[in-house]
């Protein structure tokens, strides 16, 4: 029985190789639009030369999800498909996984589970991987039964953005303008997570990178994290990945920390020096 765990581009794993039985991993790009230009956010993208574009770019920028046909085409690979999307409030990356379901279930053949992370980023990461991993000690394990598994991690994990750049985000509605705008002016930094709505929900705003660091080991605290898998991406900013996840272990040396840069989708809404933290506590 074979199985594929499919993401989109907002999952940053590039090279990924499961290691459970009979299992593959891929993800469908999506899109960013700069100035009139398309860029497909996948292994060929350079992520940097993206990034520069967009700063330089005067007109607003925009992204767009992969299509259903793109997804189809993914959900042949295998018997038992889970697909994990960017929230559903985020983009139409999980309707056009939807559609895409429905039409190859339909030829048969195959069980498509979708599972709308409610993130992007490091959340997306950790699910795949979870998946991967309960898959390799559950060889046996029934369709129903890893989609139940993967349902419940969805449910008890989180995503944080620690970001100090705030302007694709305030143009396209994922955070309030003005909070946006006296931020970037006060160069304050912005601890958040994903809100229900699709935005982005402010914990605290702090001066500092010893500041934010406490403070992202005490949002993971209030939410009961006790140690397990945390999965980080960062826009160019591995030193601050690497000091979070050093008071991560200190204070849980049973916590697992993996840190991978930003693509470019994830790049292009955190934006210089962001980090996305995704971690769960079941």
């Amino acid at each position: 029985m074979s199985w594929a765990i499919i993401a989109d581009s907002s999952c940053n794993l590039r090279d990924y190789t499961p290691q459970a039985p009979d299992t593959l991993y891929a993800y469908a790009p999506l899109k960013i639009n700069v100035g009139g230009t398309e860029f497909a956010d996948d292994a060929n993208l350079d992520v940097a030369e993206l990034n520069r574009l967009v700063a330089e770019e005067k007109s607003a920028s925009s992204s767009a999800c992969p299509s259903a046909g793109e997804w189809a085409e993914l959900f042949r690979s295998a018997e038992n498909v889970i697909a994990i999307t960017i929230s559903a409030n985020l983009s139409g990356s999980y309707e056009a996984a939807s559609m895409a379901r429905d039409l190859v279930q339909e030829e048969g053949g195959h069980r498509i589970h979708l599972v709308n992370s409610r993130a992007a980023g490091g959340k997306l990461e950790m699910l795949v991987i979870l998946l991967d991993r309960y898959l390799t000690v559950h060889p046996e394990a029934t369709f129903a039964e890893a989609c139940a598994y993967i349902d419940g991690i969805e449910q008890c994990s989180t995503v944080l953005f620690s970001l100090s750049s705030y302007e694709n985000l305030t143009k396209s509605g994922r955070m309030p303008k003005m909070a946006g705008i006296l931020a970037n002016k006060l160069n304050i930094r912005v601890l958040g997570t994903a809100s229900e709505e699709g935005t982005i929900k402010i914990v605290a705003p702090t001066r500092g990178q010893k500041k934010m660091v406490a403070k992202v080991v005490q949002s993971m605290e209030a939410d009961g994290y006790k140690g397990g898998l945390v999965c980080m991406d960062h826009v160019d900013n591995e030193a601050g990945c690497q000091e979070i996840a050093a008071a991560i272990t200190a204070k849980w040396p049973e916590a697992e920390v993996m840190v991978m840069p930003c693509g470019g989708l994830c790049s292009y809404y955190a934006e210089a020096k962001g980090i996305i933290i995704g971690y769960d506590w079941k």
